[in-house]
């Protein structure tokens, strides 16, 4: 996927990476090493990226955009960190995951390292506004993560509980972008709301998106596994919706197939959901959020860096033709 702000704030994006290994050293080696094996990997820089096109889109020029964006992340990789840790996966932005690599240990400890790297640089900034919106936002996070956790064990999850997990553990993360972003620039709360309005409702799509490609992605394309969150039984909106729309026998051999979570039935449980027309009906929901996104964007002013900002949400659907 080729976004147009790649090279729009390419100047800004390097920085954030200098940023980056500059807050993760530490006098303790080993913590350095671990938490730069997954900070160094990469990724789509999505959530800082929000944060410097927001700002950059408000006309802001300060000194303190690539720190904040750091923060933020610094607090996502922390979160990558830990999920790993709680679904035991193996495999994180195409290497081991660190909990694979070292062990649990490592992944919660160097967890906390990146989480205590990130607070560090949220308590330096002079506007307690930011401190503040940062903070709760972390603790949204991860009450989201103990949810997902309390609702792992039942038998179904239902829609609701779905975008309740999604809100506080994907969509708060790029509210918080956007919202501190607009805050470093001093806007209105009209402008803030439009923000956050805007940013919640990418944040569901970018999550949605997410777990059509676990079902439907070309892992060519995506650089990822697909069905991981089938393997880890984890209930995402395919399998919620393909349980809604389909029969009862089909209801009772999906919830079969899935709780076994074997990766020789994954063909079989693609045929259920086809059979639910499971991919069109979640499409739906996908370009209801991207639609939202783009309306609330009318409080941004014109200019190249709105352009990219809609250039973002106009690429997360081409992800799905």
């Amino acid at each position: 996927m080729d976004f147009i702000y790649k090279k729009l704030i390419e100047d800004e994006l390097k920085e954030l990476e200098l940023s980056l290994n500059d807050s993760i050293s530490s006098d303790i080696q080993l913590a350095t090493e671990v938490s730069n094996y997954l900070v160094g990997s990469g990724g789509k820089r999505i959530r800082p990226a929000l944060c410097i096109l927001v700002a950059k889109a408000l006309d802001y020029s300060g000194k303190d955009l690539i720190r904040l964006a750091s923060s933020i992340e610094l607090l996502h990789t922390a979160t990558l960190i830990h999920d790993d840790v709680v679904d035991e996966s193996l495999t994180r932005r195409g290497k081991e995951s660190i909990h694979a690599k070292w062990d649990n240990a490592h992944g919660v400890l160097v967890g906390d390292f990146v989480y205590s790297k990130a607070f560090q640089l949220m308590a330096s900034f002079e506007n307690p506004e930011i401190i503040r919106t940062l903070a709760d936002a972390t603790n949204r996070i991860s009450e989201g993560e103990v949810l997902q956790l309390t609702l792992k064990n039942q038998s179904i999850l239902s829609e609701k509980d779905y975008f309740e997990v999604i809100d506080r553990k994907t969509a708060e993360l790029f509210k918080v972008s956007a919202i501190t972003a607009g805050i470093l620039c001093s806007s209105t709360d009209t402008q803030l709301s439009g923000l956050s309005n805007f940013a919640k409702s990418l944040g569901i799509a970018f999550q949605i998106q997410d777990d059509i490609l676990d079902y439907y992605g070309e892992e060519k394309l995506t650089g990822k596994k697909i069905g991981k969150d089938f393997e880890e039984g984890k209930f995402t909106l395919p399998i919620i919706i393909a349980l809604k729309e389909s029969t009862e026998e089909n209801q009772n051999k999906l919830l079969s197939l899935f709780k076994k979570g074997e990766r020789e039935d994954f063909p079989k449980v693609l045929a259920l959901l086809n059979k639910a027309n499971t991919l069109e009906k979640i499409e739906e929901v996908f370009h209801h959020y991207t639609k939202e996104c783009m309306k609330e964007l009318n409080h941004i002013p014109q200019n190249d860096y709105k352009i990219a900002l809609e250039d973002i949400v106009s690429n997360l659907g081409s992800r799905l033709t």
